[in-house]
């Protein structure tokens, strides 16, 4: 039976052995898994996002699931959303190299819910791999909806186009 770690269930482990005439008990305690809120606060294009607006955004985001050797998408292809990895792993490669490995709260494709671009690389999944998915018909119309989030999100990337102008300017 599982036992609680502070109030979360944990697996219970039974080991031969002998404790007041029982089994010995060892209980594994495990963290509790993180809401898709807290998921999207650890991405740089919503991080600095206030917790209503995180709300808002995860009410529209999709769980998908992608079996090892799946290609998730093509260099070429129309840009339709965005993926954070919750379980998994992937390989991004262009022109048939490898540029990264994504894995566990690792993302991909953030750029696509901004612009109507080709993907500059190929997705593919080397693990049975989850995510969730922002679409980017979704994320648009949450933004013309709420002018407050689309004001957040341009500071948001005007933050990002300062910190890299820094970057390259002490390069």
């Amino acid at each position: 039976m599982p036992g609680l770690w502070h109030g979360y269930p944990v697996p219970t482990i039974r080991a031969p052995g002998r404790l007041h005439g029982g089994d010995l008990c060892i209980t594994q305690a495990k963290e509790p898994a993180m809401t898709t809120e807290e998921m999207l606060a650890k991405v740089p294009l919503f991080q600095d996002l206030p917790k209503k607006s995180l709300d808002r955004i995860a009410k529209f985001v999709r769980q998908r699931n992608f079996q090892a050797g799946d290609t998730i998408f093509k260099e070429g292809e129309e840009g339709v959303g965005f993926f954070l990895v919750t379980s998994g792993k992937v390989d991004v490669s262009r022109a048939g190299s490898t540029l990264a490995t994504i894995s566990d709260g690792g993302f991909f494709g953030e750029m696509a819910l901004l612009d109507n671009h080709r993907r500059s690389a190929t997705v593919k999944a080397t693990a049975d791999t989850a995510c969730l998915a922002i679409m980017r018909s979704d994320f648009i119309a949450e933004l013309r909806n709420n002018p407050d989030l689309a004001v957040e999100m341009l500071n948001t990337m005007s933050r990002r186009v300062r910190e890299l102008d820094e970057k390259l300017t002490h390069t």
